[in-house]
């Protein structure tokens, strides 16, 4: 019976022209195609897409690939579809050139990353964001939709409007950078001349929002822009 298994196994390998042999590719050799790959790609998106974009390169698991092999000739790689700006691609895998010739298509992923705030730690409504609660994580762009925050300094010392848990961006619309009955500083000026006094908040602000705060020395109303935590600004023209 353990015969005929191994000889229907070895006809069904050659009707599917299937290499057998190159059915368990050692660990080595799919380590340093994966990383001949990744290279591959990454040149590619620098020379087409710039230095300064970042992006995470996801492989299909090299070992699992039945028809590749250590290729003893010149391995050629080449994207299926030209688009880097796909997230599913794949790349097609050439070896010639030498005594082992064969070639296989690799699926890829390419996920393209932008610098966020996230949150280290689960956040309640009302806390106080601290900046050991905050870090620069690489976010899929396709996640980053709205305002979110790409310096920590904006963000350190506001407070959350809702729960937040941990990991999440920190978005603009999810914090008060001021808010209301805050003590703040006001700042007014042109130029390099600016004036400074304290103020209290009448309502809550975000980032670049307008919020009326009452002038803690002549006691008056007044309408500034949200620059920062506990920061307001009238723009003198």
């Amino acid at each position: 019976m353990s015969n005929i298994s191994n000889m229907n196994a070895a006809l069904l390998c050659g009707l599917l022209s299937v290499s057998c042999a190159c059915a368990n590719v050692s660990e080595e050799t799919a380590a340093e195609i994966t990383t001949m790959i990744e290279e591959y790609i990454t040149d590619r998106i620098a020379e087409e897409l710039g230095d300064n974009v970042n992006a995470q390169i996801k492989i299909s698991d090299i070992e699992k690939r039945q028809r590749i092999d250590e290729c003893d000739g010149d391995l050629d790689i080449e994207l299926v579809k030209k688009d880097l700006s796909r997230f599913s691609n794949s790349v097609r895998l050439t070896c010639s050139g030498g005594e082992k010739k064969w070639n296989a298509v690799v699926p890829v992923k390419i996920i393209y990353t932008s610098p966020a705030v996230t949150l280290t730690v689960p956040v309640s409504k009302n806390q106080t964001i601290t900046s050991d609660c905050i870090e620069i994580s690489q976010i899929d762009k396709k996640n980053l939709r709205g305002n979110y925050f790409t310096d920590p300094q904006l963000v350190a010392g506001a407070k959350a409007k809702r729960e937040l848990p941990a990991g999440a961006v920190v978005r603009n619309s999810q914090i008060c950078l001021v808010c209301k009955d805050d003590i703040v500083d006001l700042e007014a000026g042109t130029g390099e001349v600016t004036i400074k006094v304290q103020a209290r908040a009448l309502q809550d602000g975000s980032l670049n929002s307008s919020i009326k705060v009452k002038n803690l020395i002549s006691n008056k109303d007044v309408t500034g822009r949200v620059i920062g935590v506990k920061r307001v600004r009238i723009d003198v023209k």
